[in-house]
């Protein structure tokens, strides 16, 4: 949020007193960029599954993806970019974004299950989030498991210097000369 409020500020800064259309067009897309953020993230989930059902209404599902999906990069902090219904700027899903916006999408399908070719292209597009979602998830419980269980192994290793420790301490002398 910071980053588009100071992106903001830069373009009213630099534009001044010489704001036109194009300029208040470009801080109203901003604008509502920042608050789409500051919303939350079911928010964006819901946009999105707005977006992808409007959009599905109209286009297959290969038109759609097409002209929704901006960008891809297969990152946790920006899985893909998605295009706002209203100011057509790009919206990054995080991951946690991603599969929130396939929960929403799974139960508007769950909602009207009459097989129509809207249905079947939301279906299409979770099947789409969830072959970017799906490795993601698996590394990352992976990479738990993983930590796990070299935190077992650390403790356990730290034990067993810890025994080998005392054991090597000769017992104190008790008695006299």
């Amino acid at each position: 949020m910071g980053r588009g409020l100071l992106l903001a500020g830069m373009v009213v800064l630099i534009e001044g007193c010489h704001s036109g259309p194009q300029s208040d067009a470009l801080l109203n897309a901003l604008t509502s960029q920042a608050q789409a953020k500051t919303l939350g993230p079911n928010h964006l989930a819901a946009e999105g599954a707005a977006a992808i059902v409007e959009t599905c209404g109209k286009q297959s599902f290969e038109n759609a993806r097409n002209g929704l999906i901006v960008s891809q990069t297969g990152l946790h902090e920006d899985i893909f970019g998605m295009r706002s219904r209203t100011s057509y700027v790009s919206i990054a899903f995080s991951l946690d974004d991603a599969l929130r916006l396939e929960d929403v999408l799974r139960k508007k399908l769950n909602e009207n299950p009459q097989p129509s070719a809207e249905q079947e292209c939301v279906q299409q597009f979770v099947g789409y989030l969830e072959a970017l979602t799906d490795p993601m998830v698996e590394q990352d419980k992976l990479a738990k498991d993983l930590d796990a269980a070299a935190f077992k192994d650390s403790t356990r290793e730290a034990q067993e210097e810890l025994k080998r420790e005392q054991q090597k301490v000769p017992p104190a002398p008790s008695g006299s000369k």
